[in-house]
């Protein structure tokens, strides 16, 4: 009898090893979205905290190889004293990644995002455009420039992009609300349809006509880049949580991308708002 029970036992074992091997564990990911600069609410501090709920074996960073190598942020001498002076200003996610890697050697950093040349100053321009564009847009608007039906169309717009706005001067936990991420694709389908079709329409507005295009396309092409990466890291881990620490903007359509059911097996996606509340699922074969 003993004999029998440790035979089962044993064919269970190898039973278990099989299945082990044939089917991976799936992923636990976890998309977090940041505003980069952070507010009063984000800090380093209480993103800090919000990582150790989490306890990612990988943290995937909206940054590229240049910045981000060997599971670790590349160092540059003298990078903490420049953020301190106020030298250099970089993300908060920068910031917290490196902090969370000199606490919790194990996690490896990885960076998702395309290679951007001169990145800096790529980003400080599409800033000022984005700032003159919504300001001649709401120049148009406030002078009744605009014909009526695009006037109440904007006037939608504004709404919604303004409520949004103030979301991102919010907790974490407010940012990563699901209902926060049907705003962001309305106000992605907006600026897509309306805000290209107005910036070609109007004479004013014609001097952002080429970039708005270009912007919005060369947003398509980066959250695709990224997707295809996220991709890559899900097929060469099994049973790793994982961390995606991206721009708010960014998130809807990697959540949607990691929705997909050819991932079903690769990856269990964790809502946000579940990980921060330190409620993370255990996985398991069966």
């Amino acid at each position: 009898m003993r004999s029998k029970r440790c035979l089962w036992m044993l064919l269970a074992a190898v039973l278990l090893q099989t299945a082990a091997k044939a089917e991976p564990t799936p992923n636990k990911v976890v998309v977090l979205g940041t505003k980069h600069n952070g507010n009063k609410y984000l800090t380093t501090q209480t993103l800090f905290r919000a990582i150790q709920k989490i306890k990612p074996d990988i943290i995937l960073l909206e940054f590229d190889s240049v910045s981000v190598v060997d599971c670790d942020i590349r160092k540059v001498s003298g990078a903490k004293l420049a953020e301190f002076l106020g030298i250099w200003n970089n993300p908060i996610e920068y910031r917290t990644a490196r902090k969370y890697k000199e606490a919790y050697p194990e996690v490896c950093l990885a960076p998702f995002d395309m290679y951007i040349p001169n990145r800096k100053e790529y980003v400080a321009y599409q800033r000022m455009m984005e700032k003159t564009h919504q300001e001649k847009l709401t120049q148009l608007y406030s002078n009744n420039r605009l014909e009526p039906a695009d006037s109440a169309q904007y006037a939608k717009y504004a709404s919604i992009n303004g409520a949004f706005l103030q979301k991102l001067d919010s907790s974490l936990e407010v940012m990563n609300r699901e209902t926060l991420m049907d705003t962001i694709y309305r106000i992605n389908q907006i600026e897509n349809s309306f805000i290209r079709s107005i910036t070609d329409h109007y004479n004013d507005l014609q001097p952002y006509s080429r970039w708005y295009q270009n912007s919005m396309e060369f947003w398509e092409q980066r959250n695709n880049s990224m997707c295809e990466k996220i991709k890559m890291a899900l097929n060469a881990n099994s049973d790793r949580t994982i961390l995606i620490l991206t721009g708010l903007l960014h998130k809807p359509y990697l959540t949607s991308y990691l929705q997909k059911k050819e991932f079903r097996k690769l990856c269990r996606l964790v809502p946000a708002n579940e990980a921060l509340a330190g409620r993370m699922p255990v996985l398991s074969l069966f």
